[in-house]
């Protein structure tokens, strides 16, 4: 009959032992120290009167589960204490060794030791390097972004502004009031106080004629004919007298020069310029025998003159010029007889058509002057400027946008004519031409802020290039040598100047 397999009270005494054994375990955790931990022994009794591979592991304790676990769980414990006693051999084996080496080369050992603290000491000097460093980068970044700021300068480009307005002036008739009332809505003029006359002017004039006609030209002059010759020389008229510079003359009759005497005569040209005048001078006579020219020949001791003879015409021009005179003198003459007279700051003259010009001469007809007459109606339109002022002043302020101002008016600078004259509505237009410049308000900025941020000096000159609107600007950096705009928005200020 099979034994039955049962446990010693001994076997299982001990189990029950290694199993709180190993709750104490994991409650408390072992130590590490540098001594070696004795090893314990475990004593499983074995029975030996049957083959153990035979019998059934998993009903062996049947009746103890929790034991088994406390079993493998211990087994597990006793590996993981072994590696740490390896490792604890090894680092007192390696610890042996090198205390071997110390003893038995301790100069090397020592320059080891001094190698080891010069790197030290080195590694100890590049941490404090670093470490200023560091701090003096996060000083120059707090004082970069706390004290770093710009501020911008702005001089704004003066824009000129022009425009026109229509001024209304009405007559006055006998009463004081004035003649036709126009109804406002649909008159886009601006009324001013004025006065309208009309008055007849006349004038008179004369005016030199510019047309001339050559009647006739020659050269003036006289020579004398000089006979060296041991015989007298006869000579006609028309006989030829050659300058050194080429010039041909002739002598207007005819002469006969005794041997050894002079005789004087009149001398002309086939063709009389201006050109031909000449200064004293000898003469050579080609139609004699070429051995005689050295002997007779001419000279003249005043110059040779050229004369010409101009009648005066009348050009077209002429009478064109007379014309615009007389129209020009009729402004004149109204302005001197009627401007005194006016109390109001500004008058205007206009003449009324037709005009009639009378001119006693003709284009083509010589006369070396002629008379002129003209006679019209001027208009005498005098108004108040200082209310036509304010209108075009009000023009341009309405003209002018809300980020800009007007900064430049000049009243005096305001150009009147004379548009139109309604005689039968008796009243004047008068049309105001005037001009302004306009600037940016001090308040006011085109430049955004946030577009500069971190912009270098260059950066900077190149955007605002961009801006017709600046004459002019400057960049004032804070801290002077920083030329780079701050980070921060709210440290960029910017000035309008005017």
């Amino acid at each position: 009959m099979p034994s039955v397999k049962t446990k010693s009270k001994a076997s299982v005494k001990k189990t029950k032992t290694v199993g709180s054994a190993e709750k104490k375990a994991k409650k408390k955790p072992v130590k590490k120290t540098g001594n070696r931990k004795k090893s314990k022994s475990l004593v499983v009794d074995v029975i030996s009167d049957e083959d153990i591979s035979e019998l059934d592991n998993s009903n062996f304790f049947p009746d103890l589960p929790e034991e088994q676990e406390d079993i493998n769980y211990l087994v597990k414990g006793q590996a993981s204490e072994i590696e740490n006693i390896d490792s604890q051999k090894k680092f007192f084996s390696d610890l042996v060794s090198e205390i071997k080496k110390k003893e038995a080369n301790p100069l090397a050992t020592e320059e080891e030791n001094s190698d080891k603290r010069r790197k030290s000491i080195g590694l100890y000097r590049r941490l404090v390097f670093r470490f200023i460093v560091l701090v003096a980068v996060l000083a120059a970044a707090i004082f970069y972004f706390s004290f770093s700021s710009l501020t911008l300068k702005i001089t704004p480009q003066g824009e000129k502004m022009s425009d026109i307005l229509f001024l209304s002036v009405a007559k006055a008739d006998i009463s004081g009031d004035t003649a036709t009332e126009v109804n406002e809505l649909s008159d886009p003029r601006e009324k001013v106080n004025g006065e309208i006359k009309e008055v007849l002017v006349s004038v008179e004039g004369k005016f030199s004629a510019s047309g001339e006609e050559q009647q006739s030209k020659e050269i003036e002059g006289t020579v004398k004919i000089i006979n060296n010759y041991s015989k007298n020389q006869p000579l006609v008229a028309t006989t030829r007298l050659i300058s050194p510079e080429g010039k041909l003359f002739r002598i207007k009759e005819a002469v006969d020069v005794p041997a050894g005497g002079q005789v004087q005569v009149a001398i002309y040209a086939d063709k009389p310029s201006a050109e031909m005048e000449l200064g004293p001078t000898t003469f050579t006579i080609p139609g004699l025998w070429l051995g005689l020219q050295d002997k007779i020949y001419a000279t003249n001791d005043e110059g040779f003159k050229f004369r010409s003879s101009v009648k005066k015409y009348v050009n077209s021009s002429d009478i064109q010029l007379a014309t615009k005179e007389l129209n020009d003198s009729l402004l004149k003459k109204a302005k001197e007889e009627q401007g005194a007279s006016s109390g109001l700051s500004n008058v205007l003259y206009q003449i009324i058509e037709p005009i009639k010009v009378e001119i006693a001469a003709k284009a083509g007809e010589f006369k070396n002057e002629f008379s002129g007459r003209a006679e019209a109606r001027v208009i005498i339109v005098s108004f108040s400027k200082e209310e036509a002022a304010k209108f075009a002043l009000a023009k341009l302020n309405l003209l002018v946008p809300d980020d800009k101002e007007l900064i430049e008016f000049k009243s005096e600078d305001i150009a009147y004519t004379l548009e139109n004259y309604n005689a039968e509505k008796g009243d004047a237009t008068i049309k105001a031409s005037f001009s302004g410049v306009m600037a940016l308000k001090s308040e006011s900025s085109i430049i955004d802020r946030s577009q500069l941020v971190n912009l270098k000096e260059a950066q900077i000159n190149t955007y605002l290039k961009d801006f017709p609107e600046i004459k002019k600007y400057e960049l004032k950096f804070s801290p002077s040598f920083i030329k780079k705009a701050p980070s921060l928005v709210d440290r960029i200020k910017i000035e309008v100047n005017r």
